[in-house]
């Protein structure tokens, strides 16, 4: 009977050992699954906060390159005329790299297209936009009473302070010409008008105008030739690529801007963009 019971007590004492090993074992995995998970969570976290941090600082690489443009040399900045391949800074725990370019709106590789009142042979509108400036859009010959118009329709909705003609013969260049915008391609207004111009290149700044889809130059007299000739239109602005990086991870933003040193004003033609994801 004692040897019935010592057996039937070593059975259950096996069990429960079974069982035991069974628990420290499933505790065991449970609590290294829960160290993993929290390891994993721990670093995403952490490259959460050093995505965020990288993204600010892009977004001060930014501010930074356009308050350099809208400030005046003499007052500490760049200028509006101001271009980099890259410029880098540090702050705090990490660095921003400016890229800045001059940046023609309404060049026809940005997406903008040209339309005319008339053209002669095959010197259409869209010889002035193609950044050539050996090619040109010719209107009538000879040169019609009523205004030779050239007109620009941005891609989308830009600010504009500053534009510019190139004419390369001077008895076809602008004479007496206005800039006129709009939003909707029917209603201009004019933001400048000139008389007598003597030039072949012409840069004209006038106070800023929002919410502009379409430049025209409007042309009354030339220079006394056959047609009026414009090899080179454009609206002048910056873009600004900034590159925010903190932790050996970066994230890249750009915008376009206006920003005009003689008034000391700048303003964004649509808010930034992100061009390159957290990597």
């Amino acid at each position: 009977m004692s040897g019935s019971t010592t057996l039937t007590t070593r059975r259950r004492s096996g069990t429960a050992l079974i069982l035991t090993f069974i628990m420290l074992v499933s505790l065991t995995a449970i609590t290294i699954a829960f160290l993993y998970m929290t390891s994993v969570r721990v670093k995403v976290m952490g490259y959460d906060t050093a995505s965020s941090q990288a993204l600010w600082l892009a977004e001060a690489g930014l501010q930074k390159a356009i308050w350099n443009l809208m400030t005046p040399v003499g007052s500490g900045g760049q200028g509006e005329s101001w271009d980099t391949t890259g410029t880098t800074e540090s702050l705090g725990n990490g660095n921003y790299t400016m890229v800045v370019e001059r940046w023609d709106f309404a060049m026809e590789d940005n997406g903008a297209s040209a339309s005319a009142t008339s053209q002669t042979g095959g010197n259409g509108p869209a010889k002035a936009i193609d950044g050539k400036d050996g090619t040109f859009w010719q209107g009538d010959t000879p040169f019609l009473a009523v205004p030779q118009e050239i007109t620009i329709a941005f891609p989308y909705t830009i600010t504009i302070n500053k534009v510019r003609f190139l004419s390369s013969v001077s008895a076809r260049r602008p004479k007496d010409y206005s800039w006129q915008v709009s939003s909707d391609g029917t209603t201009y207004t004019t933001v400048v008008n000139v008389t007598n111009n003597n030039s072949l290149d012409v840069t004209d700044t006038f106070t800023a105008v929002s919410n502009v889809n379409y430049l025209k130059l409007s042309i009354t007299a030339n220079g006394g030739g056959s047609g009026v000739r414009v090899a080179t239109l454009e609206a002048i602005g910056s873009k600004v690529t900034s590159t925010g990086s903190v932790s050996s991870l970066s994230r890249k933003i750009e915008q376009a801007v206006v920003a005009d040193d003689a008034t000391v004003t700048a303003y964004n033609q649509k808010d930034w963009n992100e061009i390159v994801p957290a990597n």
